[in-house]
């Protein structure tokens, strides 16, 4: 088959320039070979997408832990107890990958990789090797981030009783250690995994307490005043929840005793007893193979990507955890942290890998939700101090309303607070807590934020109307209406 413009074989030897890559041609048919390093949602999805554009390349996913494909986030139902099995977790399982004739080898960990002569170094169960590429999927995910608290490590190894919750192995560790007896539990850190996992162990009948360094809980997911509900329900039900502190120190000879914990404002240090600490104190990115590849990284230490996935090798994609995009209402580099994101990360990689073309919107709104404490807790777009960072002069509304009218009952309070641009009306963000309908009315948010709609648009929008189903004026469209009043007494249109 000639090398035209039109054909396959062409266009794919078009999309890598690096005169290093060596393309097989049999019969006319370029076999690609595809190597992802990661199994996880992105690495799998990645594998999925190149199968799916390309049906004869060899796609090879590197995966260092035993498991295949698994939802992490998952993770802290399976502790509880409301997914009865951690194997319910898997998604693609190694049948999938047999079956869809993608090489998945698990227990295996990647030493090198050499753009230079498009190779990998690889050890596993199976021996050691190397394997040339056509196309590279970094997709090696981020591993906890461990603070230097004295005390937490006996020898090269964590003291007895400390944990952490990123992987299968340690919620399954957390939940045989838990299941020996009561316990009593201090949480380092007060983000969304923090957090879940303080609800699975509550409702585990564990005494649960958390310690945050910063102002508020779940602080890169809400503001302050957002996460204010959250907080009062969880001191209802009996679980601390310190902000503003640190923990200096764990106690216990051999096993965790206990916790010093120091108020960053006052000073004063308090002994806590407890037998467990979790550290979720958040993760770093899995880059250095992908540093010294060459891969440059962005402001935040992730491998930089471009609307393609592709990193500054050419022919070498990124995607998930260990990769750096852009936000799409600051424009800023950013990593995104989310399944949501990471997964259409791997959609775009894996169909630009495999030679096709495919890309990201210009930035991640970073939508987000999570049910914690029987509330519905869902944001779209960036919190208030990552506007002002970015300088973006902002306005705010936040209003209390009901899922149902008000005359007719089961209705559930709900809080929404909108952000819009000062300049120009346009949404920016929306945070929302309730009972039930967050998520959904996030969603619509980030529909408009993407479409670049005003609050002046949100409030006119039609939405639907029944007494049993929902009110007349959405609260939605009521934070927008408060946007446009406090836009017109400052001079500017909603």
């Amino acid at each position: 088959m000639p090398l035209t413009e039109n054909n396959l074989v062409y266009r794919r030897i078009l999309l890598r320039t690096s005169s290093a890559r060596e393309f097989r041609v049999q019969g006319g048919i370029l076999d690609m070979n595809i190597v992802i390093l990661g199994g996880g949602a992105a690495g799998a999805t990645a594998a999925q997408f190149a199968r799916k554009e390309d049906r004869k390349a060899e796609i090879t996913v590197f995966e260092a832990s035993e498991y295949p494909q698994y939802s992490r986030c998952g993770l802290p139902y399976a502790l509880s107890g409301a997914i009865p099995e951690f194997e319910s977790l898997i998604e693609f399982s190694a049948e999938w990958f047999k079956r869809n004739k993608i090489d998945l080898r698990l227990s295996t960990e990647v030493l090198k990789v050499e753009p230079d002569t498009n190779t990998i170094s690889f050890r596993g169960i199976d021996g050691d090797g190397k394997l040339q590429y056509d196309s590279l999927i970094f997709a090696t995910g981020a591993r906890p981030s461990i603070p230097g608290i004295k005390g937490i490590a006996e020898g090269d190894a964590k003291k007895k009783g400390v944990f952490v919750f990123r992987g299968m192995d340690d919620a399954k560790s957390l939940k045989e250690w838990c299941g020996e007896k009561e316990r009593k539990v201090l949480i380092v850190g007060a983000g969304l995994v923090g957090i879940e996992v303080a609800e699975a162990l509550h409702i585990m009948g564990h005494e649960v307490a958390i310690v945050e360094f910063l102002d508020s809980i779940l602080p890169g997911m809400i503001d302050p005043d957002t996460a204010a509900p959250l907080l009062d329900k969880m001191s209802s039900l009996g679980i601390s929840a310190r902000t503003r502190a640190l923990v200096e120190e764990i106690f216990g000879d051999g096993s965790v005793a206990g916790a010093v914990v120091k108020d960053r404002d006052t000073g004063p240090e308090e002994r806590i007893e407890c037998d467990t600490v979790i550290l979720a104190t958040g993760q770093k990115p899995s880059t250095s193979l992908a540093k010294d590849a060459g891969c440059a990284l962005g402001r935040h230490g992730h491998i930089r990507v471009d609307e393609r996935c592709e990193s500054s090798v050419p022919g070498i994609y990124a995607v998930g955890d260990c990769a750096e995009y852009l936000d799409f209402v600051t424009g800023a580099e950013s990593p995104s942290g989310m399944g949501t994101t990471a997964v259409k990360m791997g959609e775009v990689a894996g169909i630009n890998a495999a030679g096709g073309s495919f890309a990201l919107p210009r930035g991640f709104l970073n939508s987000r939700v999570s049910r914690l404490f029987g509330l519905e807790i869902s944001a779209v777009g960036p919190i208030s101090s990552s506007l002002t960072e970015a300088g973006i002069a902002q306005v705010q509304a936040r209003v209390k309303g009901s899922t149902l009218p008000v005359y007719y009952p089961g209705g559930k309070d709900i809080m929404v607070k909108l952000t819009a641009s000062k300049e120009d009306g346009k949404i920016l963000a929306c945070q929302i807590v309730g009972e039930e309908g967050a998520g959904l009315r996030v969603n619509l948010a980030a529909a408009m934020i993407l479409a670049g709609f005003t609050a002046r648009e949100l409030a006119l929008f039609e939405t639907t109307y029944a007494p049993p189903v929902a009110p007349t004026v959405d609260v939605l469209a009521t934070a927008a209406e408060a946007i446009m009043i406090k836009l017109r007494r400052s001079g500017k249109s909603g």
